[in-house]
């Protein structure tokens, strides 16, 4: 298995390769049969705000399971922003890839669809896929030029790809293997191969290939008590979200589906000391919900302790599925961080959002996470549908209120997946590709001026970052781990830097411009 780091395809400048990244020419072995490469979320749109860099777990798993078949399969991560664009064609012309799998969400479709066509034209005798959100949603998208793309591989897309693999080398139709869609008769058509049923059964899948992973380019900017090396591990201990949010997709989840699905407590402690062996020394669960299921978490936290795991790990969740005894069994068995998504301090935006969750949820999950000794990092939306400006002030009075240690504030984008675009946006199609993105362009359905919206939330970040209390808190816990990990908290603060510097302390409309 060879991996490759490539910068955000599409992106005129990148930056020095990372210390120990491989070079494509000297990476990609002949005759390989798969090239998977994920392109960077934000390939075609300026960078707006500091991102966490994840591995792609899923991706691991499809990898992990085509070489349970036999196939040699590469890697290119363009999240990781270590190669220009050039370098991937080098791979489609040196390697000489058999198959080759483009994942993306909705804001690189532009950059999928570039690529796609180089290595159609580099490769006319590759199967060429594309996976992902938007393969999901709208996989039309990717079958408008004709004899570019042969499929989309959809949903939980892990064993669509490894059986589509599978059939390839077997010679077998495509339309064999449930959970593609595969082009029409006519541009932008797409025809289903039939649905697949998402895993009950989460123990059966291998472990993602996390060796791949153990690499400093995949990080969580987010607080922890880890004062020595950081090297973050992810995993993910269940699927599912049965919670109908009017804004959520694929785009800012991590599964898909209604149905909670579990794994064994057992088969996550065992993938957390496989992390462990590998050199992790602080994981971040990718759970949508980590605590959907009270009893079970306090299951696993008696697992992770029974193993005695020495690692600290994080977890994103709901402010309605935590209370005090949970958390301060989760800090026991190690949790620093929890993250929760309070998008608005408003109760009627929280109903339109159909968010199921109210104010006073927050404001108590904030309070039992402090008293448990917890990190906390916030999540708020502004512009949402028919908001008014003195209901992000009281979003704004709210955060204030909860006092995280570190939070985002986003524009509501209705993705492509999400209920609000899937009510509103799908039949007329209207919206293209390029106007989503969560932090620096607006889909202004809300009752507030575009312009004002972006000085809200330049105010929202001034009023919060700025208060003595959170500024003295960020530093003293950044600063702790700083011996050791220069180069991460470095690209932090360059990041944040830049973002305040645009988004803060320039007007409006340069802001955009930035």
């Amino acid at each position: 298995m060879t991996v490759l780091r490539t910068a955000s395809i599409g992106a005129p400048r990148v930056r020095s390769v990372s210390s120990g990244a491989p070079r494509v020419s000297g990476a990609i072995r002949s005759g390989g049969d798969v090239l998977i490469v994920r392109i960077a979320s934000w390939a075609d749109i300026p960078k707006a705000h500091p991102e966490n860099v994840m591995a792609p777990i899923k991706l691991g798993t499809a990898i992990s399971l085509m070489e349970l078949s036999g196939h040699r399969v590469t890697l290119i991560d363009g999240e990781t922003h270590a190669f220009t664009r050039e370098d991937v064609l080098r791979a489609f012309r040196t390697g000489r890839p058999d198959i080759v799998i483009l994942h993306g969400i909705t804001t690189a479709v532009r950059s999928v669809n570039e690529l796609g066509q180089a290595a159609r034209d580099l490769l006319p005798g590759a199967l060429i896929v594309a996976s992902g959100q938007h393969a999901t949603a709208r996989p039309g998208d990717f079958f408008k030029d004709r004899g570019v793309f042969d499929a989309c591989a959809q949903y939980e897309y892990e064993e669509a790809l490894a059986e589509l693999v599978d059939a390839r080398a077997a010679g077998a139709s495509l339309s064999t293997v449930p959970g593609l869609s595969l082009p029409g008769a006519t541009p932008g058509e797409a025809i289903s191969t039939g649905p697949r049923p998402l895993r009950e059964d989460l123990d059966h899948l291998p472990f993602p290939k996390h060796a791949l992973f153990m690499r400093p380019e995949y990080t969580v900017f987010h607080p922890t008590n880890v004062v020595r090396r950081r090297q973050w591990g992810f995993l993910m201990s269940s699927r599912g979200c049965p919670y109908p949010c009017l804004y959520c997709s694929p785009t800012l989840r991590n599964s898909y589906g209604r149905k909670m699905r579990y794994r064994s407590v057992e088969n996550v402690g065992e993938e957390v000391a496989l992390l462990e062996r590998l050199g992790a020394t602080v994981l971040h669960f990718k759970d949508d919900i980590f605590t959907m299921d009270k009893e079970r978490t306090h299951a696993l936290c008696d697992e992770l302790i029974r193993r005695r795991v020495k690692l600290s790990w994080t977890v994103q969740t709901r402010a309605d599925c935590v209370d005090d005894a949970l958390l301060k069994h989760m800090k026991a068995a190690g949790c620093c961080t929890v993250s929760m998504g309070i998008e608005s301090g408003s109760p009627r935006i929280l109903e339109v959002l159909r968010k199921k969750e109210t104010v006073e949820d927050a404001i108590s999950a904030a309070d039992a996470a402090r008293r448990a000794g917890l990190f906390l990092v916030n999540f708020y939306l502004l512009a949402n549908p028919t908001e008014t400006l003195a209901e992000m002030e009281a979003t704004l009075t709210l955060a204030k209120r909860l006092d995280p240690d570190l939070l985002q504030v986003g524009f509501f984008t209705p993705y492509p997946g999400s209920p609000y675009y899937e009510e509103t946006f799908r039949e007329s199609d209207t919206l293209s590709p390029e106007e989503f993105s969560h932090y620096n362009r607006i889909i202004n359905v809300s009752a507030v001026p575009t312009e004002q919206l972006y000085e809200f939330q330049k105010r929202f970040y001034r009023e919060m970052i700025f208060r003595p209390s959170f500024a003295l808190r960020f530093a003293r816990q950044r600063l702790a781990s700083l011996p050791f990990n220069f180069d991460h908290e470095a690209r932090f603060y360059g990041l944040s830097a830049k973002f305040l510097l645009k988004k803060l302390a320039f007007s409006g409309e340069r802001a955009r411009a930035a």
